[in-house]
């Protein structure tokens, strides 16, 4: 028989073919090297896509990382700066009320060298040089408007405490806020530290307010004129509320601040500024509480000259000798609506007690109105003892005024101005404690004189 060799190992008879079995096999695995050879071509290809992807990406993440960081960096800087910047317009702005409207409070004798803009008048020249007139500060020279001149002793209260505020930023919360500005700790330092001070100065200004826009509103026509008269680009009432808003704008740059620390990941810079910002939400709070002790209702003294407020809240007040503790009939048809309390003579009121004096209110029964009602007072000065009653009640004993002068009585039932309730014994023994801590200081401060 006949074979004719193949080339792949086949042999060929003459009519049919013959196959070789490792040729065979080596026929597949030829196949299988060549099929696993483009397999790790399209992996290394897809690899490669997949890394010059990932590096756009990593360079994406990178782009976008800086860009933010830039952007709080802008935050944080700008916050900082605006903290400073509007720290010295307000200097400025308090300048301009006390420049203006202090010498309206000064004697009329002695306010004609502060008089600006003076109007002139013909007749003037022919009289003697020492003649002072008064002359209204509203005048307007071009329309010959002037309104009704303003009691200086209003001004005063209308400014309040507005110059002890300028003087304190002036020489204190400036100076220390230009060296602080580039230091956290020194910031907070500086809020945690000033944050007593600043409670007690704007507590004082809030709580004269209600009082201040009451005295504007009543001569709107004087200081519309005053402003144009002298070319002043805000009327005082805008001026005058800056004070209160300035709280405000710290508690807004140092939230702000606090967070872009935060996003910065300058951990140590936040927790300063999230504390400097804790000490301005004090102050705001005890300001607004002010603000609200100062719209009380019948009030008959100046709460704003009764020192700082020490401690409130919640109290019942019972009946004396007797007597409730409410100053008319028409008051308790507004206020006391409870038959059961009306009956035990046991009254739900509100306890102020300011370093001069005790203030016993009641507050609105109507959701529209939680303004506070004035019931009565006593002056810590007149106070003459503190009488533990009950467990949880104590009386406050008052000196009983003989023919003008402040004496001891011999009757301690006629010495009682207040009978006091509180929740428990525990409550009632910290107010008692309170108030008989400022009596004493108050006859310390008097024996020293």
């Amino acid at each position: 028989m006949e074979l004719i060799k193949s080339g792949f190992g086949l042999h060929k008879h003459k009519n049919q073919e013959i196959l070789n079995p490792t040729s065979i096999l080596m026929a597949q695995i030829a196949d299988h090297f060549i099929s696993d050879l483009q397999i790790d071509v399209k992996k290394k290809e897809d690899y490669v896509e997949t890394s010059e992807k990932g590096k756009i990406n990593i360079g994406n993440h990178e782009a976008m990382n800086a860009l933010m960081k830039s952007k709080y960096e802008n935050t944080y800087t700008r916050l900082l700066s605006e903290l400073l910047e509007t720290e010295r317009k307000y200097v400025q702005d308090l300048e301009e009320v006390c420049s203006t409207y202090l010498p309206l409070a000064i004697d009329p004798a002695k306010r004609s060298s502060l008089l600006i803009d003076r109007p002139r008048v013909a007749s003037c020249v022919a009289r003697r040089l020492h003649s002072c007139p008064t002359i209204n500060q509203s005048y307007n020279q071009h329309t010959g408007e002037s309104g009704p001149p303003v009691d200086r002793r209003q001004i005063c209260e209308m400014l309040g405490n507005v110059e002890d505020i300028k003087d304190y930023h002036k020489k204190v919360m400036l100076p220390k806020l230009e060296k602080a500005w580039t230091n956290s700790n020194l910031m907070r330092d500086l809020f945690e530290c000033e944050k007593s001070k600043l409670s007690i100065k704007y507590g004082r200004y809030c709580i004269n307010t209600e009082r201040s826009s009451s005295i504007i509103a009543e001569n709107l026509q004087f200081f519309s004129l005053l402003q144009t008269t002298r070319g002043l680009q805000l009327r005082v009432d805008a001026q005058l509320i800056k004070p209160v808003q300035r709280i405000t704008r710290y508690h807004m740059f140092l939230s702000g601040l606090a967070k872009a620390s935060a996003d910065l990941g300058i951990d140590e810079a936040s927790a300063d500024y999230s504390a400097a910002l804790d000490a301005i939400l004090a102050v705001a709070d005890h300001t607004n509480t002010m603000m609200w002790v100062g719209k009380m209702e019948g009030c008959p003294i100046r709460l704003c000259s009764q020192g700082h407020l020490l401690k409130h809240g919640k109290v019942l007040s019972r009946k004396v000798d007797g007597n409730l503790a409410v100053p008319s009939s028409s008051v308790l048809i507004s206020l006391y609506r409870n038959a059961h309390n009306q009956i035990a003579g046991i009254w739900p009121c509100h306890i102020l007690l300011f370093q001069q004096a005790v203030v016993l209110c009641r507050i609105g029964d109507h959701t529209e109105n939680l303004n506070l009602q004035y019931v009565k007072h006593v002056c810590l000065n007149h106070i003459k003892d503190l009488i533990s009653e009950k467990s949880k009640t104590f009386e406050i004993h008052k000196l009983k005024q003989v023919e003008g002068d402040l004496q001891d009585s011999e009757s301690p039932n006629s010495e009682v101005i207040m009978k006091l309730e509180f929740d428990d014994e525990e409550e009632k023994g910290i107010w008692m404690k309170t108030i008989q801590t400022e009596i004493d200081q108050l006859k310390s401060m008097a024996f020293s004189l």
